[in-house]
């Protein structure tokens, strides 16, 4: 899935289950550094998404002040 079509929630879930499987004391090493990559990409999209969505508040809130 591309980073721009997986939304804020899929991301989450996908990193609670991550977290699930990197706690597990069957994860192996090579697992665990995948599993960590793949970690750092999520949140880099949670991160964009909470950013973009912050900024669109403010300017919604900027607008509604003007009024």
């Amino acid at each position: 899935m591309e980073q721009n079509e997986m939304t804020y929630t899929q991301a989450v879930n996908e990193l609670e289950e991550l977290v699930k499987k990197m706690q597990d004391p069957e994860c192996s090493i090579d697992n665990l550094s995948n599993y960590t990559k793949r970690s750092k990409e999520l949140l880099d999209i949670c991160r964009k998404k909470l950013t973009a969505t912050d900024e669109e508040l403010k300017r919604i809130l900027a607008d509604m002040s003007k009024e």
